[in-house]
């Protein structure tokens, strides 16, 4: 089958509009401590995996979405993830400028899975993808690079470069001797691998190209840029091309299902698109969230989809379900957005400086941070449950009211140099004082 175009003048929308009623269910799948940045279902639509700003990865089976395994290794917020086609190994990236592989067949059984290599890119990592014979790995990063790396001995072949600025998004053609990247320049760029070299830009967009999916089967790109609007090229004629959808925010997250031809759009303001590709017709159209939409995937033979952004949780929900049947609600336990006429500044800074990577009370509840309860004269690195990094567990600081203001006024990069923690500074003298006051009083042991 190919993809039938047509030429647009200028916003021209092509695809008809069919809106499916059905029974639903909105579902919220818990489990992390912090924003899920993306999911990505396996070849066998058995397993979900869900990754998030709390530096984990989730597995999840897709019939009951109890939790399967939980992954440790990045040292920063995981921002992607992409399983290999043959289901042998499953990608993850993250903010720490590393891809982790984790061989799928060494998870099973394991009680604390370790990835079985780890590639490194000088900037973080925004996408990944593998050949479909499962025996490379592509990397996009925002230093600019593409790295393809070998899974049969885990070594780099190939550095890319020729984006202006970060690279947002990368995919394989199915030959393996050709690459395809999007960045931030407005450039989608074809790329031979036996020569290493750009060939020629496939798209110039005005604006910054956020990502990306290309059907070779239906001889199509289509991909969302940073002025929101859902694009569709023909991966033939450069100037064959039509305006999905288009709106005021950028879009964030793209997924396509090629066996059931559902290609799926999500924004930063919280709206998702659905196109049936075989029918050339938006399906669905509709908000899910307020907030961003960082991460989508279309499982249970793309019936279902699941949608994850600014919430310590996704949700899955049909993908027939009608607009009017979602009602957008802000959580009302999302810390990081305090309410902040009810808080005094100390819980405000609290709020804005600390909640989404720690948590007040004994359990740390999967933060990307350990628990600050009782930390007033505990020794930095021995907070139980949480996985510290080695400078952290060789440090002598103890934590009191001189070391934390140090810690907010200097930063970790001086006080705690070679922790995890991001660099938070607070130059105003009493918000600061604030803060201490606050956590010397919010943290102290109840008995």
């Amino acid at each position: 089958m190919t993809y039938r175009f047509l030429k647009n003048a200028s916003v021209c929308i092509s695809f008809l509009f069919i809106s499916t009623l059905s029974a639903f269910a909105l579902d919220r799948i818990m489990g992390h401590g912090g924003p899920v940045k993306d999911l990505v279902v396996s070849p066998n639509d058995q397993l979900l995996a869900s990754v998030s700003f709390d530096y984990s990865v989730v597995l999840w089976d897709t019939q009951s979405f109890q939790e399967s395994h939980r992954l440790l290794g990045h040292d920063a917020s995981v921002v992607t993830a992409a399983f290999s086609p043959n289901g042998r190994f499953l990608a993850t990236g993250g903010d720490d400028f590393y891809t982790l592989i984790w061989d799928m067949n060494g998870i099973w059984g394991s009680e604390d899975p370790s990835p079985a290599a780890k590639f490194l890119h000088k900037g973080k990592i925004a996408n990944i993808t593998f050949s479909a014979d499962s025996k490379l790995m592509a990397s996009a990063s925002w230093d600019g690079y593409i790295r393809v790396w070998s899974l049969e001995d885990m070594s780099l072949i190939a550095e890319l470069a020729g984006h202006q600025g970060p690279v947002n998004a990368v995919q394989f053609l199915n030959d393996n001797t050709q690459l395809l990247s999007a960045g931030r320049d407005g450039h989608i760029r074809l790329w031979d691998l036996k020569e290493k070299r750009n060939t020629r830009s496939l798209v110039r967009n005005g604006w910054g190209v956020n990502v990306m999916h290309v059907d070779e089967k239906l001889r199509f790109i289509a991909y969302g840029t940073a002025d929101g609007a859902m694009k569709i090229q023909s991966l033939d004629e450069n100037d064959v091309s039509v305006t999905m959808a288009s709106g005021k925010d950028p879009v964030l997250s793209i997924q396509y299902h090629p066996i059931f031809q559902k290609l799926a759009f999500g924004t930063a303001g919280g709206r998702v698109v659905i196109a049936d590709m075989a029918s050339s017709s938006v399906q669905n159209d509709f908000h899910i969230t307020d907030g961003p939409v960082w991460g989508l995937t279309l499982f249970d033979n793309a019936e279902k989809l699941a949608v994850a952004g600014l919430d310590d949780f996704f949700t899955t929900l049909p993908v027939g379900i009608s607009a009017d049947d979602i009602e957008v609600e802000i959580p009302a336990n999302r810390r990081f957005h305090p309410q902040l006429t009810t808080m005094d500044n100390g819980a405000r800074q609290f709020a804005r400086k600390c909640s989404v990577c720690h948590s007040l009370e004994p359990n740390y509840k999967r933060r990307a941070g350990p628990t600050l309860y009782g930390i007033f004269g505990r020794k930095a690195g021995t907070a139980e449950g949480y996985t510290y990094s080695e400078a952290l567990k060789n440090s002598d600081l103890i934590w009191d009211e001189i070391t934390i203001s140090d810690l907010f006024d200097h930063g970790p990069d001086v006080v705690t140099p070679g922790s995890k923690m991001p660099i938070q500074v607070i130059k105003n003298d009493s918000d600061l004082n604030d803060l201490v006051l606050f956590l010397k009083i919010a943290t102290a042991p109840q008995n």
